[in-house]
């Protein structure tokens, strides 16, 4: 599973229309075949509006980051007033309650999370 985090830091004047922009094209990026979801949010000091996407595979990922629609994408990011971050991750395990309640239950047993 591969995970893309693009954090774009747009000029107030720009805010909206990025803003715009990247929510319209969630609907028609959790179609494409491979997408296993993805999210928009504000993000607060820096102001920045970040835009993740979740892969299945990399050869879906590689196909979203050659389509137009990816190509839109790194234009909206040339209204970034300093420069974006674009982060790929490849995600190679998932862990989720199961595990905040395992860590929590051995600090409860004086075992400790170290």
């Amino acid at each position: 599973m591969f995970l893309t985090m693009v954090r774009i830091f747009p000029h107030s004047s720009d805010e909206e229309a990025v803003r715009g922009f990247l929510a319209g094209v969630l609907g028609q990026t959790r179609v494409q075949p491979g997408c296993l979801g993805c999210t928009l949010a504000t993000e607060y000091e820096p102001d920045a509006i970040l835009l993740t996407e979740t892969w299945q595979s990399k050869e879906d990922l590689l196909r979203r980051l050659q389509s137009d629609e990816y190509a839109k994408i790194l234009a909206t990011m040339e209204l970034s007033a300093s420069r974006p971050e674009v982060c790929v991750y490849e995600v190679t395990g998932q862990e989720g309650l199961e595990l905040i309640e395992k860590v929590r239950m051995a600090g409860q047993d004086g075992e400790g999370a170290n």
